[in-house]
């Protein structure tokens, strides 16, 4: 009897912290997820990266923090210069995602039938921790689909930040598809 006991109290503290670590999913996030699988269901390249702040945002953020850290860095830190990089990486991010979403899609259609019989099953999401109030993000997006013959998918992306007061994407759709087949009883 001893021993179940010292077995639920190691069990049930830990049970407790795994509940306190799901981090829950904002309505406006879970809208902005439902709208990216629609836009991969539709095979809406456009309707997808209207999922993402577009890379001139993140240039003029970009830009603004170089600004901000012009003054406290003692080197030289060029706002114009820093906002093309970053113009650049999120433009090449866009590139990557559409043509991840354009396997995933071929991947999908071919193996698991049609992409219009997709469904979202779940949204989870990890807290960023170098995120401030001023703009808050998660990290670690992973959603989680059901194909018509029910076998589950997950696919992730990089990061999710709210800018300008609209939550959207940032960085790319992850380059792997998760598959995990269904039970057979």
């Amino acid at each position: 009897m001893k021993k179940l006991a010292l077995i639920l109290a190691f069990i049930l503290p830990v049970a407790s912290v795994r509940a306190d670590e799901d981090t829950p999913v904002p309505p406006e996030v879970q809208k902005l997820v439902e709208t990216m699988v629609a836009a991969i269901k539709s095979a809406d390249d456009a309707a997808l990266l209207a999922c993402w702040h577009t890379p001139e945002v993140f240039a003029r953020v970009k830009r603004e923090e170089a600004a901000k850290e012009a003054g406290t860095s003692p080197t030289p830190i060029d706002n114009a210069k820093e906002g093309e990089r970053e113009l650049k990486r999120r433009t090449k991010d866009n590139t990557v995602t559409t043509a991840r979403a354009a396997q995933m899609r071929d991947i999908i259609s071919k193996r698991f039938g049609e992409l219009a019989m997709l469904t979202l099953t779940s949204v989870e999401i990890d807290e960023e921790e170098t995120a401030t109030p001023a703009q808050p993000a998660y990290d670690g997006i992973e959603i989680r689909l059901r194909t018509a013959d029910g076998t589950a998918l997950k696919i992730g992306i990089d990061d999710l930040i709210k800018i300008d007061g609209a939550w959207k994407f940032k960085g790319r759709l992850e380059d792997d598809l998760t598959i995990e087949l269904p039970d057979v009883d």
